[in-house]
């Protein structure tokens, strides 16, 4: 009897399906650093770490103002399987936070990366500078469609004291109004500008590496070109800037940067090569860094004076735009006030 208890107690044991006790894993996935963010768009992706226990049939990230976003909220579908993906993200609203995750999919369900947040560009609207005797504020108007600047009017404390107009109505031409005085450049089919006829057969030449980055100006007097300035670009930030003497040949000045870990989503030019508060904007003489300046360091070769140093403060909005930009100098302190079109 207790035989046949245990022979029927064993056949129970080998009906059981050993389906029962297979393993069910989902995918692994992790979330890229979002990158290249603009107005309204912006790079981000993931990486497929493990398909788990059944093929990865979809991957993308998906994004929202909230954290920790889902499917079910708007997403991107880039390919299927295991590996590293990117992600093309459009279709966002100017200045604002966002969230995004990484997600895979597989019959055993949907994994998420880490949540990872990003803001988009703003326009900038305002520039104000503090000086000692008052305060000087630049309004910048846009074109609706191509978003290039149409119009800068420049205030002295709040009362408006002349008008900057940016005429593109000429192929390859770019007319910059100042009150009454025209200057006429040649631009590029990326907008930037490549050359300012001074008359006389003289001008300067800008020119760009690959990325869009101002890397060299060059002025032609006396029926020769003189090289006068000279930029370093490393991983999309201007580290360095050279200016030479009138001799094309000689340093004169130097200025390296140093940078914040910050990214400049808003395209503040801080390392322009081009000394105004207005003519960079608009990115007319080549993209800014990709980063905010932490401080820069600048000296005379030809002398053995020590580096002077400009130490780089910031106040941010709620929206974590740079609002308030304080350089410290040696001998100087400037101010730089800025706002943004929600």
């Amino acid at each position: 009897m207790k035989k046949q208890i245990y022979l029927l107690a064993m056949a129970a044991l080998i009906a059981i399906p050993f389906s029962s006790c297979k393993k069910s894993d989902p995918p692994v996935v992790t979330t890229t650093t979002v990158s290249s963010a603009t107005e309204t768009s912006a790079t981000a992706g993931g990486n497929v770490t493990s398909e788990g226990t059944a093929s990865v049939t979809a991957r993308g990230v998906c994004w929202g103002i909230a954290v920790n976003p889902t499917v079910a909220d708007s997403k991107t579908t880039d390919g299927t399987g295991a590996g590293v993906f990117a992600s093309a993200i459009t279709g966002l609203n100017p200045g604002t936070l966002y969230h995004v995750r990484a997600y895979a999919i597989n019959t055993e369900g949907t994994s998420y990366g880490a949540d990872v947040t990003f803001s988009t560009a703003s326009l900038l609207k305002t520039i104000g500078v503090v000086y000692s005797d008052g305060v000087e504020k630049y309004q910048f108007i846009y074109d609706g469609t191509t978003r290039r600047i149409t119009k800068i009017d420049d205030y002295w404390n709040e009362e408006l004291d002349k008008t900057i107009t940016y005429d593109y109505s000429v192929s390859g031409k770019l007319t910059i109004t100042k009150g009454s005085s025209p200057t006429v450049y040649d631009i590029n089919a990326n907008g930037m500008v490549t050359k300012e006829d001074w008359g006389g057969g003289e001008w300067a030449a800008y020119e760009y590496d690959a990325d869009g980055y101002l890397v060299k100006v060059i002025e032609h007097w006396g029926s020769a070109d003189h090289l006068k300035m000279q930029a370093v670009i490393t991983n999309g930030n201007i580290m360095k800037h050279t200016t030479f003497d009138d001799d094309g040949v000689t340093a004169k000045k130097i200025k390296e940067f140093t940078y914040t870990t910050g990214d400049n989503v808003n395209n503040i030019h801080q390392a322009s090569m081009v000394d105004s508060n207005t003519l960079p904007c608009g990115n007319i003489f080549g993209k800014p860094s990709k980063k905010l300046v932490d401080y820069l360091e600048y000296w005379d070769p030809r002398t053995t004076d020590a580096k002077k140093r400009t130490a780089i403060t910031y106040e941010f909005d709620t929206k974590n735009r740079p609002s308030k930009i304080t350089r410290t100098g040696v001998d100087f302190v400037e101010v730089y006030t800025y706002s943004y079109y929600e």
